[in-house]
């Protein structure tokens, strides 16, 4: 099955999955960051000035998106977060080490922290339209949210190429909300990365038939036991 999968670049890994359970994945780019250097310059200077505790870097589109720009003026001595392994391998790459999260999910940040948040600045940099709530969570938690907008997120305004494709992936609510479709029959398969890209899905009148767990893997995954069960 062709898959259209909504990313701002091609991600190799994106291909070797979808091939990995038999599917081919083709990257359809509903939005564009456009960065805020001035905001990265303020996330940099309070890292290397150990104003912060720790970064949490919420996405691998975060981390494609900042690392570079950040990396090598970026102190490595703060403790430095990463929500899953892509994100992780994203900031390896350009030479940031991280921890990672067990799951994909930027809520499960103040668990995995437990105790050792409280009183801790934790730095976000991220986009305009991200998981907001994750501040208020964090103060909720006893630490201390410190949010730098270092890029905003901006439609692309072109219509998503999905001829051939049999299934679309949304990978956040933005890449759904954004997204210029053309016409889709009853045959499509719509696709949440989450549960938080279904909601928007759904709340925008379009019901995910596959949900997955936050992850690219994890969502084919679940697409392929959905074709096994509709098979039996």
């Amino acid at each position: 099955m062709l898959i259209a999968i909504t990313r701002h670049t091609g991600d190799a890994d994106d291909n070797l999955i979808c091939e990995k359970y038999n599917h081919r994945a083709r990257i359809v780019s509903p939005v564009r960051p456009e960065k805020n250097q001035k905001s990265i310059d303020e996330f940099v200077r309070d890292v290397n000035d150990c104003k912060l505790d720790a970064v949490f870097f919420h996405s691998a589109f975060s981390a494609e998106k900042i690392g570079p720009l950040v990396n090598p003026r970026l102190a490595t001595k703060v403790r430095m977060i990463a929500n899953g392994p892509q994100t992780a391998k994203v900031l390896y790459n350009i030479g940031l080490s991280a921890e990672m999260l067990p799951f994909f999910y930027s809520h499960d940040l103040i668990p995995y922290l437990g105790k050792w948040i409280r009183g801790k600045r934790i730095g976000i940099p991220r986009a305009g339209i991200t998981y907001q709530k994750l501040a208020e969570e964090i103060r909720d938690a006893g630490g201390i949210p410190c949010e730098y907008i270092c890029y905003n997120i901006v439609p692309t305004n072109e219509e998503l190429d999905l001829t051939g494709c049999k299934a679309i992936l949304f990978t956040s609510p933005a890449a759904f909300t954004m997204a210029k479709l053309p016409p889709l029959d009853n045959e499509m398969t719509l696709m949440a990365i989450g549960d938080v890209t279904a909601d928007a899905m759904m709340y925008g009148g379009m019901r995910p038939s596959v949900v997955g767990d936050g992850s690219i893997e994890g969502t084919i995954q679940a697409l392929n036991a959905s074709l096994l069960q509709e098979f039996y």
